[in-house]
C-alpha cells in the first residue's frame, strides 16, 4: 500500500483568515467529496451521518419511532440540499505554517521546502468513535493541493530580508523563521487527472479525498498575533 504523508508539523489553521474568502471548513469538504464524486449514502450510512452532524435531534428523538421517523426524514432531506448546494466553483481558503530555510543570497529570497507527498487531513466527524467501522463517516477527509511543493521561493530583498531577520531573532540569537501561508484554491474536477493522481492512493490510506488547484500563496508574518503583515508570496521557482 502506498503512503501518503500528513502535514504534521504545521496543520490547518480552521478559525483565521486574512481576507475575505471561503474557508474550506471539514463539513464544506465532505458535501465536497460527496457531490464530486456522486457518492450515494447507504440508508445505514444516513443514519451514522445523523448520529454524527445531527447528534443531539438523534438523542433527543431516537426513543420513539415515530417521532424518529418524522426527525429523520427533514435531516435526509437537509443533507440532500446541503449538497445540492456545497459551491464547487468558488475560491477556498486553507492556512498552515513552514519555516524559511537560509538566504539565497544569488536570486535574493527565502528558499521553502513542501514534500509532494505532503496533504492535509482534517479531524475525525463528530461523534465517530461512536460510528459503525465500515462507515464513510469513519473516515477523514484528506485535501490534497496539487503542485503544492512547486511553490518554494519567497522573494525579499537583501535589506529587508535582514531587517526581518533582525526583528525574529530573541536575545540568545536565536531565529525564528517560522511563517503562515494562506493557501487560495479551487476544486479540482473529480474526473480531472489532478484528482485521480491522489484519489486511489487516499481511498486506500481511508480517506476521502479532495483536492484543489492552486491560485496562489500568500506569506503572513504571524509572529505577533496583533500586528500580522503580509510579506509576498509563494512563487514557484
Amino acid at each position: 500500500m502506498k503512503k501518503i504523508t500528513a502535514l504534521v508539523v504545521t496543520f490547518l489553521i480552521v478559525g483565521v483568515s486574512f481576507a475575505q474568502t471561503v474557508r474550506l471548513d471539514r463539513d464544506t469538504a465532505f458535501y465536497i467529496y460527496l457531490k464530486g464524486s456522486q457518492t450515494v449514502l447507504t440508508p445505514k450510512d444516513e443514519l451514522n451521518y445523523a448520529k454524527s452532524f445531527e447528534n443531539l435531534t438523534y438523542r433527543k428523538y431516537k426513543n420513539d419511532e415515530f417521532e424518529w421517523d418524522e426527525q429523520f426524514t427533514k435531516i435526509k432531506q437537509s443533507l440532500k440540499e446541503k449538497i445540492h448546494s456545497v459551491d464547487m466553483d468558488v475560491s477556498y481558503i486553507v492556512m498552515t505554517d513552514v519555516k524559511l530555510e537560509n538566504y539565497d543570497f544569488t536570486n535574493e529570497g527565502f528558499p521553502v521546502s513542501i514534500s509532494e507527498k505532503i496533504f492535509f487531513p482534517y479531524d475525525h466527524f463528530d461523534n465517530w468513535a461512536s460510528l459503525d467501522s465500515d462507515s464513510i463517516l469513519d473516515k477523514r477527509i484528506a485535501l490534497k493541493l496539487d503542485r503544492f511543493e512547486k511553490y518554494n521561493f519567497i522573494a525579499m530583498p537583501k535589506v529587508e530580508a535582514k531587517k526581518f531577520l533582525q526583528t525574529r531573532k530573541n536575545t540568545y540569537g536565536n531565529v525564528n523563521r517560522q511563517v503562515s501561508l494562506q493557501v487560495t484554491f479551487k476544486i479540482a474536477e473529480f474526473d480531472s487527472e489532478e484528482y485521480k493522481s491522489f484519489a486511489n492512493i487516499a481511498l486506500s490510506n481511508d480517506y476521502l479525498p479532495v483536492v484543489g488547484i492552486i491560485e496562489k500563496v500568500e506569506v503572513y508574518d504571524t509572529s505577533n498575533s496583533y500586528n500580522v503583515e503580509k510579506i509576498g508570496e509563494l512563487m514557484v521557482k
